[in-house]
């Protein structure tokens, strides 16, 4: 399906621009990154483009900056606190993120083993989405989760999926909050289903 997909999109578009997947997340989030990665998030600079009347382009999350995916990923002082606390759980220096492409392609990882780069594009993904899922809370119901909440929820998240994915995922929930880059055999990479 995937491939169909990429068939009929990119040969009309970015021919560089292929579908990532990571069999052990939801194929719902796999969507959701295949939107972000060809743009197409509807944040409200988006919105306006394609005439769509909006209250304000302020950012939901902080109000006070244009809601753009740069800024809704990237600089929104919510957000750069969700990945602060996500870079700290997984003991990761934070570098400057300026190019989420690049995160969600996997092409830096920084200081991430190789043997965790998948279980880590989990922990990408799943922040990315969870971040849009908050935003899109506050936009239809006028309230929003606190960082904590919100890396609370990257962290089951990412726990549940991976460990019901994957017959060779043999972490507990202790282990996995307390120390999630150890995951013991370095074949984590092979964490495929059954």
């Amino acid at each position: 399906m995937a491939a169909l997909i990429d068939n009929v999109t990119i040969s009309r578009s970015n021919v560089s621009a292929k579908t990532i997947r990571n069999n052990l997340i939801p194929q719902k989030i796999g969507i959701f990154i295949w939107r972000f990665l060809k743009g197409r998030i509807a944040v409200k600079t988006e919105l306006v483009k394609r005439g769509i009347d909006v209250d304000t382009v302020l950012c939901p999350l902080c109000d006070k900056a244009t809601e753009t995916l740069d800024h809704s990923f990237l600089s929104c002082d919510f957000t750069k606190a969700v990945w602060a606390g996500i870079h700290q759980w997984w003991q990761v220096a934070l570098t400057p993120l300026t190019n989420l492409e690049d995160i969600l392609r996997g092409v830096r990882y920084g200081s991430i083993p190789l043997h965790l780069t998948r279980v880590w594009q989990v922990i990408t993904w799943t922040t990315c989405y969870l971040i849009w899922k908050n935003r899109n809370y506050k936009v239809f119901n006028g309230d929003s989760w606190s960082t904590s909440k919100t890396i609370c929820e990257i962290q089951v998240k990412a726990f549940e999926w991976i460990r019901n994915r994957s017959k060779k995922f043999h972490k507990d929930w202790l282990q996995w909050l307390l120390n999630p880059t150890d995951l013991g055999a370095p074949d984590t990479n092979n964490l495929d289903p059954g």
